[in-house]
């Protein structure tokens, strides 16, 4: 999931950037995103459909809807999606998002304009969410997947007003050709990812993805059109606040590095390697010393010591090439052998005895306890938080603007 958005991204900034939207490379996710709410392990679910308290296919069956306060009467309608076109210019769905489920009516929740939210899109966004309440009671049950319901219609109301906006914008600067290879390159991407959720799950035909899906309550119409449409918003939105997010400074970076001291603590932890050589394997003890030294001097010289270990070697060490067991204090073993090995700086070795052999030590890593140093990898992770910060603020302030200006009419209470 994680290549195939770093790939729409891509692909998706360079139709902006010829569209004249900037030419970002940030891939900071988008905090209202759609496309990136599908987890990994979405689709692996099916084997829940046999629990008592699965979601059970929309199709071919109409599925009694998420009942919450749904307004005045009148106001919550059950309708054909014919009934409702959507305006001219809107990037829009080919259909209701489960018609081609078998699906006959569908209730429309909430609406931009002529342009209508079906609840089947929402109650979707939910299902992919089941894991959250599945361990609940009923009462508790109930009362969190209202929450999600409102939660995920706030989340695809917001979408659809950003890409009202891209379509605006683009309209606006006689740019409909790039609009529509933007749709396009979305389509694929979004197909793409289909693809590679059957291949994962060894899915072989459309019809058993299908299947599949339908004992999740799923549809791949809709799965498609959430990432298609979040992929679209999330790469937009990037390159609207590019300018503002590439302008943190060093000084913004040393601000956040002093006023967010306890997030950069480290741990004590150390990555080590062991060679053991057993004084019962040689007629005396000085000789299995010479042996370990030589070995030790290999080491020094730059000699790996994992093939050294498995090829020369007496202890268990062998058997995980070298590695040492333990990274923290009181977790190293044998527990003798701790204070050597958090003495030993990063790249260095050394010879330690024991009532049986002589084990060789090298430490390939040490980090002492403390705060972190503000070093150019912080730096860079402290950049990529305050740049996160910057956009989360910027579009929220953003989708507000939005959501005034276009005033979405809802009948479900947020």
């Amino acid at each position: 999931m994680a290549l195939a958005n770093r790939r729409a991204t891509t692909a998706l900034a360079g139709i902006l950037a010829i569209s004249g939207l900037s030419g970002c490379e940030c891939t900071k996710k988008c905090f209202l995103s759609a496309a990136d709410r599908l987890p990994a392990d979405t689709l692996a679910r099916a084997d829940d459909a046999a629990r008592p308290n699965a979601v059970r296919s929309q199709a071919p069956e109409i599925l009694p809807p998420v009942r919450i306060d749904q307004g005045p009467p009148g106001k919550a309608v059950v309708a054909d999606p014919a009934v409702v076109q959507p305006a001219a210019g809107r990037v829009t769905a080919d259909a209701a998002p489960a018609a081609d489920e078998g699906d006959t009516q569908v209730r429309i929740v909430a609406s931009i304009g002529n342009a209508p939210i079906y609840e089947s899109e929402v109650r979707e966004a939910v299902y992919q969410r089941l894991g959250e309440v599945l361990k609940l009671g009923d009462r508790e049950r109930a009362a969190k997947q209202k929450e999600m319901f409102k939660e995920e219609l706030r989340k695809i109301i917001e979408r659809e007003l950003v890409l009202e906006d891209l379509v605006s914008t683009l309209t606006a600067r006689k740019q409909t050709a790039a609009l529509g290879k933007l749709k396009e390159a979305a389509g694929k991407e979004a197909d793409a990812m289909l693809k590679m959720f059957k291949a994962d799950r060894g899915v072989k035909s459309d019809e058993d993805f299908r299947a599949m899906l339908r004992a999740q309550g799923l549809t791949m119409a809709g799965i498609r059109r959430q990432v298609e449409r979040g992929t679209m918003m999330r790469v937009y939105m990037q390159e609207k606040f590019t300018d503002r997010m590439n302008s943190v400074s060093l000084e913004q970076v040393r601000d956040y590095y002093a006023a967010n001291g306890a997030d950069f603590k480290a741990e004590d932890s150390v990555k080590w390697q062991d060679l053991f050589v057993m004084t019962g394997k040689f007629p005396s003890p000085a000789e299995a010393k010479t042996y370990a030294t030589q070995l030790h001097a290999q080491i020094q010289k730059g000699a790996e010591v994992g093939p050294l270990a498995v090829k020369f070697g007496h202890g268990d060490s062998a058997l995980r090439d070298g590695a040492g067991i333990g990274e923290k204090p009181g977790d190293i073993f044998p527990p003798e052998l701790e204070p050597a090995v958090l003495q030993v700086k990063a790249g260095q070795s050394m010879i330690q005895e024991t009532e049986t052999g002589f084990h060789i030590i090298k430490v390939t890593a040490r980090t002492v306890a403390g705060r972190r140093p503000l070093d150019e990898k912080l730096q860079a992770e402290i950049k990529k938080k305050v740049q996160g910060q910057i956009f989360e603020r910027e579009a929220k302030r953003y989708v507000d603007t939005l959501w005034k200006r276009s005033q979405p009419q809802v009948w479900a209470e947020l």
